[in-house]
């Protein structure tokens, strides 16, 4: 082909690649400045994080959440390339974040179709049939469903690009490729650093492949890989000393919550979607119950890509063993088997291979990935792979068939797999603009447009945002350290994020991740109630109040509602309660609390007191424990060592109406993984029949003392219940490595312990 006539061909793809970016997205970004499609869980979050540090921030610093402490701005999923730089300017305001946001994510989709034409060209397919290839690869990126919320992980052209270059470097060796590999790298792991770790996994994989394929001495094949392997370990280094330089904090979890089945990705996540047309029946609607929605898992590949793979399998086998060695049906193309040498490790590595096959302890020797807890992320590298590879080997054979004349066989194979894969597309192309139709709403709603926003209200009630030093929102929750997953974020982390941006307020609850262990061991103490020490007091700077926000039908526990006693209503906003809690007051709350136990203690008698309600009271200290770890007392609980195990049988005086109740014991936890156990109360009644079974969970602690944690939960003691039995989920184990101090008690009455070494306990929180 002409130089010229290339050059046409590939102006008709730049606006070709246009066209299709506009169809998936016209609705986006024609609405760049207010598109925001999504507001519920980390949709909310991410897009929350990245606004406000835009507009507020400074520097790495996150001051958004968990105030007074903040976060790295990388641990938000803030895209620090973006929302730094607009810190740094001052004064950006959120139409302008959301138009840059938008827009270069078009440019992705953009760069994606380029970048797919040129390597579908590279591999000798024809300019007008690569263009049809290249967008419909591009409508089924698996990347599509971050939209809905994981916004810096929906730049798909990062593996196109990846693979071109590598392409280009594969056959030339000319290190101009990694240099560019490792720019792209250094860019866009500030976008997200799961790019790093994806261009780690993709030069290894290219590297192993190379080796196993290539014919020639190891030490040209080291010569042939270090280059790749060097710009991506370069990408990591990067990474690393921004990271050094800029985060302070030295006690985040090594290892974060990782649920390798929930991550990783399984057979039905490539075979199966919900959003293929394929798999729904005419009302919309999913044809089986294990059709794939979606999930950290999800790859789709497509009816074409899958009947493709399956039958050039078997073909290609046939082949290789005959000619005694690999033959590949797009090999005539330049396609070499060092590409599916590449799928086929990523692939293996987003399954779980070999993790999951209870080898966990393999993750010890590669403790970088411990830190990317979703591996189903990697098999988009594989999609890419398998499908250029679909779209080379369609090709391949119908210019095989155009070769020997047989015209209806060749366009009848082209024509059926371009209508399969565009019907397929065509279905991705509606959840695209599906999930835009919110997009305009979600805007006015978080920002107020439709109604009275929130400099507005604190007005009317004769307030304005600079008499508040932060938001407080309750239910209280932190989602951050996942050792400690307190409360539920949900609809409140919309609500508190609403005034938040409209006030610049920080929000003292925290929904992120790996978050300081030390600021999350405070931080959840604000929740603990009356006995609990509030270090968040401590270490604020200012006496201004909270600007406290409740959700109206949510009921707070004993123990929340303290934060009430320390505030003075404002007015109802946005489905909330609206307070002033004033730090003072939490203050004499808690030192009357504790001088009201200090004043009677020289008058009690013995170890134990029950002020109150005395009827089911439970009390075990666990003294005759022959465990060396405990909080209190003589002795501590001996551990258990299968998943599961009853630790105690509580004998109960039945009730003739349910009562609330608390139970609460002291678990010492690990600061190494992710686990703690957790606690089924398991009631019976006089017959036998398990009547309730409520959950007792370490990770919603409120109280701490190093790693000893008090798990606690208020429920309802059945009526007619007569035993209560303790059974303790050890999962994965070990979970925990000491317990102590049993406690049940009716919600309004007061337990005092004493130990003979002076220590005191009221309601199982240490007071002195």
């Amino acid at each position: 082909m002409g130089r010229l006539k290339q050059n046409a061909w590939f102006l008709l793809a730049i606006l070709f690649a246009a066209g299709i970016t506009y169809l998936i997205l016209s609705n986006i970004i024609l609405n760049a400045s207010h598109a925001i499609p999504e507001l519920g869980g980390d949709g909310g979050k991410n897009t929350f994080t990245y606004l406000y540090h835009s507009m507020y921030g400074k520097g790495y610093w996150f001051e958004g959440m968990n105030y007074p402490y903040g976060e790295h701005i990388v641990y938000t999923d803030g895209q620090p390339i973006l929302s730094v730089l607009f810190a740094s300017l001052h004064n950006v305001t959120a139409e302008q974040a959301l138009t840059v946001l938008w827009l270069l994510i078009g440019c992705s989709y953009f760069l994606s179709f380029i970048f797919l034409y040129k390597i579908l060209c590279r591999f000798k397919v024809s300019p007008f049939p690569a263009m049809l290839f290249a967008g419909l690869i591009g409508l089924l990126s698996p990347q599509l469903p971050r939209l809905q919320g994981h916004y810096a992980l929906s730049y798909t052209c990062i593996i196109p690009m990846l693979f071109y270059w590598t392409i280009q470097y594969h056959d030339s060796l000319k290190w101009r490729y990694p240099v560019y590999i490792f720019l792209t790298g250094a860019i866009m792991s500030f976008f997200h650093p799961y790019y790093a770790a994806m261009m780690l996994v993709w030069a290894g994989a290219y590297s192993a492949g190379y080796a196993l394929i290539k014919k020639e001495k190891l030490l040209n094949k080291a010569k042939a890989t270090i280059p790749l392997l060097g710009a991506a370990i370069a990408v990591l280094a990067v990474v690393a000393v921004v990271m050094k330089l800029t985060d302070p904090i030295t006690d985040r979890p090594v290892t974060p919550f990782n649920a390798f089945y929930e991550t990783c990705t399984h057979i039905k996540n490539l075979i199966t979607s919900v959003h293929s047309p394929f798999w729904q029946a005419p009302t919309g609607k999913p044809v089986f119950y294990f059709v794939t929605e979606g999930g950290e898992g999800y790859c789709y590949i497509g009816v074409v890509i899958f009947l493709t793979l399956a039958g050039s399998l078997f073909i290609s086998a046939g082949k290789s063993l005959k000619q005694k060695r690999i033959t590949l049906i797009a090999e005539d193309s330049g396609f070499s088997p060092v590409w599916l040498v590449i799928a086929v490790i990523a692939l293996l590595f987003s399954m779980g291979v070999p993790f999951i096959w209870h080898m966990e302890w393999l993750m010890d020797y590669i403790s970088f990935f411990k830190q990317f807890r979703s591996l189903g992320r990697f098999s988009w590298i594989f999609y890419y792979i398998a499908a250029v590879y679909t779209a080379v080997a369609i090709h391949n054979t119908f210019r095989s068939f155009l070769d020997k004349r047989r015209y209806l066989p060749a366009y009848a194979l082209l024509l059926t797999a371009l209508s399969i894969w565009g019907y397929e597309a065509n279905g991705y192309v509606k959840y695209a603009h599906w999930l835009s139709q919110g997009s305009l709403y979600n805007y006015r709603l978080l920002f107020s447009v439709d109604e009275t926003n929130w400099e507005n209200f604190l007005k009317e009630h004769n307030s304005n945002k600079d008499n508040f030093q932060g938001i407080l929102l309750l239910p209280f929750f932190h989602v951050g350290t996942e050792k400690l997953w307190l409360g539920d974020p949900d609809w409140l982390m919309i609500l508190g994020g609403k005034a938040a941006l409209q006030l610049h307020l920080p929000i003292v609850d925290v929904m992120m991740s790996r978050s300081s262990w030390s600021a999350a061991m405070k931080q959840v103490k604000t929740a603990g109630g009356r006995y609990v020490e509030k270090p968040l007091l401590d270490d604020i700077k200012s006496n201004k109040p909270f600007l406290l926000m409740q959700l109206d039908y949510d009921t707070l526990d004993h123990d929340q509602k303290v934060l009430l006693e320390a505030s003075d209503l404002i007015g109802l906003k946005s489905q909330c309660y609206v307070y002033a809690c004033y730090p003072d007051r939490l203050r004499k709350i808690y030192k009357s609390g504790i001088d009201s136990i200090s004043r009677i203690l020289p008058f009690l008698a013995g170890t134990d007191t029950i002020i109150g309600n005395a009827t089911n009271c439970y009390i075990n200290h666990m003294d005759d424990g022959h465990s060396e770890q405990h909080i209190f007392g003589a002795g501590g609980g001996n551990v258990i060592e299968g998943d599961s195990s009853y630790i105690a049988t509580l004998p109960i005086t039945p009730l003739k109406d349910s009562e609330l109740y608390e139970f609460s014991c002291w678990v010492l936890l690990g600061n190494k993984d992710y686990r703690s156990p957790f606690i089924t109360l398991q009631q019976f009644d006089r017959n036998g029949k398990m009547i309730s079974h409520p959950d007792v969970l370490t990770k919603r602690s409120t109280d701490n003392y190093g790693m000893w944690f008090r798990t606690s939960a208020y429920f309802q003691l059945q009526a007619g219940c007569t035993s209560i039995r303790c059974n303790l989920i050890n999962m994965p184990h070990p979970s925990y490595f000491g317990m102590d101090e049993i406690q049940l008690r009716p919600a309004e009455s007061i337990i005092i312990s004493k130990s003979t070494d002076g220590r005191v306990t009221v309601n199982n929180h240490f007071v002195r």
